[in-house]
């Protein structure tokens, strides 16, 4: 399933732009000494999805209100959202201090420690709010998802459930139990749970990304056109789903819209190997060898020691009649997978067009052995 990546400040809006300026404004001079203007500073950039603006003035309000649960706590989510981790933990563990009791002080600081690769730690805590306030599906969610990180699938699953006997509406569950499913194997019940995620948060891009990869996983290509389609209409720079969108047009044979989708997901994440190299099989499959040339090479200046891509390149180098450039592709492809019966075969088929007969006969044979067992 697909991975989620955040975009900080770039969905600004004018309005909210206008109210961080509005609230910087506040704190210069004399308004720096209120914690207020601080707090409302804060507020405004995390509205704008300015992380780093929003620890920078929860910091300073702390430190104006040192013995606020509340400032310490939202200063150590702020923090971990900026990917400030050690400072996120010891701001949250300022706010259990402060308040040894509050559920939510012990998930966040839970979710700061599974950040840090302190699982059994983080596992502690989601325990602790979960039975501070039983009732509540936010513990036991989050502790489904630091065991889904450390792979503990069942237990993530059985906490996930269990935040759903909480409240049986809690999107993110559905969502996360979804995911699981389909990594055990359970098609069905995982699409169950994605559309309950979808049908409770239409507007959310991610649920509709992650049910669009799971009917792109199990070849239900027009399906998956259409979850991405809506999911990139909710979040245009969603580079995962227009990635996964256009990966869907290519499976499809639609590859001038595949084409469209993977430059603008190249675009929007320039250092996305796959993007380029979907991008060079999508050229490849209309004959535009040059091109595809060009994008498998792109791709393999991001990740030089993936072996698909220079069988890939092999072979379009094969399609070119560039022999030596073919020969050079899939002895590199087989030194990193020397498992890959397809890039001896097609090796052999570079000899063959050289005219070094030997060669090819060695490289057809190992094929054989290799992919005798392949169906």
């Amino acid at each position: 399933m697909i991975g989620k990546l955040g975009w900080g400040s770039r969905g600004r809006s004018a309005a909210s732009s206008r109210e961080v300026t509005e609230a910087q404004r506040r704190v210069g001079g004399r308004g720096a000494r209120d914690p207020e203007n601080w707090k409302r500073l804060a507020e405004a950039c995390t509205r704008a999805r300015d992380h780093a603006g929003a620890l920078q003035a929860w910091s300073r309000c702390a430190e104006l209100v040192p013995d606020d649960v509340t400032i310490a706590l939202d200063a150590g989510i702020a923090a971990r959202k900026a990917g400030a981790i050690p400072e996120a933990i010891d701001f949250l563990a300022r706010a259990l201090a402060l308040d040894p009791e509050s559920p939510p002080a012990h998930t966040q600081h839970a979710k700061a420690l599974d950040l840090a690769g302190m699982s059994e730690d983080a596992l502690d805590h989601h325990r602790r709010a979960a039975d501070l306030d039983p009732d509540s599906p936010e513990p036991h969610y989050h502790l489904g998802v630091t065991h889904a990180r450390a792979g503990r699938d069942e237990r993530a699953m059985e906490a996930y459930r269990r935040a759903l006997e909480c409240d049986s509406s809690f999107a993110r569950a559905h969502g996360n139990l979804g995911v699981l499913l389909d990594r055990r194997g359970d098609f069905e019940g995982a699409i169950v749970e994605l559309k309950r995620a979808v049908h409770l948060e239409p507007d959310r891009a991610e649920w509709h990304s992650n049910l669009g990869a799971l009917y792109g996983e199990h070849r239900m290509y027009d399906d998956a056109i259409e979850e991405f389609s809506v999911a990139l209409r909710l979040d245009p720079v969603n580079a995962e789903a227009r990635f996964n969108l256009g990966v869907a047009y290519l499976d499809r044979g639609m590859y001038d819209e595949s084409i469209d989708q993977l430059k603008k997901a190249a675009e929007i994440s320039p250092d996305n190997p796959r993007a380029f190299y979907h991008l060079g099989e999508a050229y490849q499959k209309k004959g535009l060898y040059s091109k595809a040339v060009r994008e498998l090479r792109a791709a393999l200046e991001i990740s030089p020691d993936e072996a698909r891509c220079y069988y890939t390149l092999g072979c379009v180098y094969n399609k070119m009649d560039s022999v030596d450039e073919a020969i050079t592709a899939f002895e590199r492809a087989i030194a990193l997978d020397p498992d890959n019966g397809r890039a001896f075969y097609h090796l052999g088929i570079a000899y063959d067009k050289k005219g070094q007969s030997e060669e090819a006969r060695d490289a057809y044979r190992r094929s054989e052995e290799l992919l005798a067992g392949v169906e």
